[in-house]
């Protein structure tokens, strides 16, 4: 009776692990962020590009994006940011700042207006020199 006992706890453990380890994989859903993608327009071979997210003069959140196997963001490649609901509060502005990896030094290509992201929603912008390093939405016609 004991080993029963032990058996049930054993498989109930196993079944409450399962559930959250499905819970975690499946917990980060398109409604739930906000998908910011930055192209690298420019001539410039970049390293690494990072946002920063302000909101009330403070930064709230700075996501980082490289490639995975360390190669450099070439001309028109384009590198996706996944904004979390724990990152920011969508209810508030927000002004976004990217910061460029480029030969070792952090170059800052600039800042956007205040502006509101929404959930599940794309936002499209790119590093352009024109003649120095600019961050800009990319504009629908």
């Amino acid at each position: 009776m004991r080993n029963l006992y032990l058996i049930l706890f054993i498989l109930l453990i196993g079944a409450v692990l399962s559930a959250c380890s499905y819970e975690t994989e499946t917990g980060g859903t398109d409604e739930e962020t906000a998908i910011i993608q930055v192209t690298n327009s420019s001539a410039r071979q970049i390293t690494s590009i990072e946002l920063k997210l302000y909101q009330n003069d403070m930064v709230q959140a700075s996501p980082t994006v490289m490639n995975a196997d360390e190669s450099l963001i070439v001309m028109g490649e384009a590198v996706d940011f996944e904004i979390l609901t724990q990152d920011i509060d969508f209810n508030e502005p927000v002004v976004i700042e990217a910061v460029a990896m480029i030969d070792g030094v952090e170059v800052s290509a600039g800042t956007t207006e205040p502006m509101e992201l929404s959930q599940g929603e794309n936002y499209e912008f790119e590093l352009a020199r024109d003649p120095e390093l600019q961050f800009r939405e990319i504009q629908e016609d």
